[in-house]
């Protein structure tokens, strides 16, 4: 289940009613907190009318919250306020940009409500196959390797199996095993001698992220693994990435390692446009 935080100003109405309506409409994907950057009572019209419209009293279990009263979330939503959350570190997941409808009568407030509504719903469904996932298993290095190779995180396949590319099309087993004039190995033990015996070193840009299934694009709040501690237990001296989705993440994350990252077709079977021989072709500078 993820946790949500949905965040305006004041914590005392659009955010509240959003923390409630999640609560009663996407409580099987969504944990729902509400917070702010400044404290109020939550208003008045807004507890009288969701208790008319929904029967739900905000009076009973919630109160207006500060951004540190709040656990770490996985999604974060603005209600339209443009607030910044220097105590969260991140960035708006969504923004529902969303009119404030305080003094503004019940009309108005019945419309924000339905939008409300419409939007915990719409999050629900756009949400409801992410999951926060941890990095598992460890990075395979020794003292004398010499090149790490970085994956963005392991495939739905790959967690399954507990350890790295594990999707049966996937080809890097085949590439490195090409390079390494190596029989294709079977077994994990087999793959770690492999890479080891070969000065070579793998692992994964990002320790915990929120993901659908394998999909890099769909990656949300990332937690880097410490890749410097990797580097400064070895001879690593040159770092890959494997395809442009590990790149990037090195790019952003990583700067504290002090290697420039080197980028490489991806491996994964969605890169149809690379054969086998081409990728080991562009693989052979790792040697």
């Amino acid at each position: 289940m993820l946790k949500i935080a949905f965040i305006c100003v004041h914590n005392s109405c659009r955010s509240q009613i959003a923390e409630a309506l999640c609560r009663k409409y996407a409580s099987d994907v969504f944990e729902p907190y509400s917070a702010g950057t400044e404290l109020r009572e939550i208003n008045k019209d807004a507890i009288r009318l969701m208790k008319e419209i929904y029967d739900i009293d905000m009076e009973e279990n919630q109160h207006s919250k500060l951004m540190k009263d709040i656990p770490e979330v996985d999604l974060m939503v603005s209600m339209g306020c443009g607030v910044s959350c220097p105590i969260i570190g991140r960035k708006f997941d969504e923004d529902l940009k969303l009119e404030d409808p305080t003094g503004k009568g019940d009309d108005k407030f019945k419309e924000i409500i339905s939008e409300i509504e419409k939007d915990i719903i719409e999050l629900r469904e756009k949400y409801k196959k992410y999951q926060k996932v941890e990095h598992t298993f460890e990075p395979v290095y020794d003292e004398n390797s010499k090149v790490l190779i970085l994956g963005s995180f392991p495939s739905v396949k790959s967690r399954e199996q507990n350890f790295y590319y594990g999707h049966p099309r996937n080809r890097f087993w085949q590439v490195i095993s090409n390079i390494t004039e190596t029989e294709l190995p079977t077994t994990i033990e087999e793959k770690k001698e492999m890479l080891l015996k070969n000065n070579i070193a793998i692992w994964d840009v990002i320790k915990s992220c929120v993901i659908k299934g394998s999909s890099d694009s769909s990656i949300k709040n990332v937690v880097v693994n410490d890749i410097a501690k990797v580097v400064k237990n070895s001879k690593i001296d040159r770092i890959f990435a494997n395809g442009d989705k590990s790149f990037k993440l090195y790019k952003k994350y990583c700067s504290d390692v002090g290697i420039e990252i080197e980028k490489l077709p991806s491996t994964s079977p969605a890169n149809a446009a690379f054969s086998i021989e081409k990728l080991v072709e562009d693989w052979k500078v790792i040697k």
